[in-house]
């Protein structure tokens, strides 16, 4: 798993707080359940953005009778300000070895994840990170992650089957949050479970899959070595047009039924290339 050096790890994070200055995670398009914040909420509390009025009842706080109606009718009422919350943010992030093919590829998925998290981070959120490899899934400290220790617990997950899919049934999320999966998506299974468990409970979902040119459109020609990442077996293939057609048709195929899904189950997901500068790369279809 080649995971950038502690330097580079610095100089990312660093990067991605300026990034998260430019660009933010979608929190204020929604009303949030939660402890008491800056965003708003779906519930009545104490802001200075007033919403309504409603009778006075018992149990009611004072400080908010409208005294002035008072003085007019006689009748009790109660000036209503919008609650103000602090939105949950659950960034779920894929360290399978297929994230970590290559140097670039590999930068790019720190940098979408730093990114995430920065963005949650300067909003104000309630921020949690789990790691995903397979069905196992590991919750990372904050402390981890500002400390980097988060790529430690990622070389200890287990190597899974390449072909296993997370199982996001069985990670622990909070009802109504938004979740940040990134991931790179290469699994043969259907989309359709991850997505349903990525927004189960009335969760939010957004999807940020990273992917490189040499898996998008490879210049395979000839005898190939081709080397499993998750096991690390190799196998020898040739390789002609026809076999590199089907391929290509294969990878469009797969990319359509995730886009087709994430409508769907109304989950944005952005693909977003390894090879341009990051804010260039947002810009192709995150932003």
């Amino acid at each position: 798993m080649p995971l950038p050096d502690p330097a580079e790890l610095n100089r990312l994070a660093a990067r991605a707080r300026a990034h998260a200055a430019v660009f933010t995670l979608p929190l204020r398009d929604r009303n949030w359940r939660g402890s008491a914040g800056e965003f708003a909420g779906s519930g009545v509390g104490s802001s200075l953005d007033f919403q309504d009025h409603r009778n006075y009842v018992p149990g009611d706080d004072p400080r908010h009778i409208n005294w002035q109606a008072y003085a007019r009718s006689g009748n009790y009422s109660l000036k209503l300000y919008r609650e103000e919350v602090r939105p949950v943010v659950e960034i779920l992030l894929d360290v399978s070895e297929s994230m970590f093919t290559d140097e670039e590829k590999a930068r790019r998925v720190v940098e979408l994840f730093y990114f995430a998290f920065a963005s949650a981070e300067q909003a104000g959120a309630s921020t949690s990170v789990t790691l995903l490899k397979g069905p196992r899934w590991k919750h990372v400290e904050r402390s981890a992650v500002l400390g980097h220790a988060w790529t430690d617990l990622a070389r200890e997950m287990p190597v899974t089957d390449a072909s296993a899919a997370p199982n996001l049934a069985e990670v622990p999320l909070r009802a109504r949050s938004l979740r940040v999966l990134i991931s790179d998506l290469l699994y043969p299974a259907s989309p359709e479970p991850l997505l349903r468990g990525l927004v189960r409970e009335f969760g939010r979902g957004i999807v940020l899959a990273p992917h490189t040119a040499a898996e998008a459109t490879p210049d395979w020609s000839g005898n190939c070595e081709f080397i499993d990442t998750e096991s690390g077996a190799m196998q020898q293939r040739r390789v002609d047009p026809s076999l590199l057609r089907r391929y290509n048709e294969a990878y469009r195929d797969h990319f359509s039924r995730w886009k087709a899904a994430s409508l769907r189950n109304r989950t944005p997901l952005a693909k977003v290339p390894s090879s341009p500068r990051f804010e260039d790369a947002l810009k192709l279809e995150a932003i």
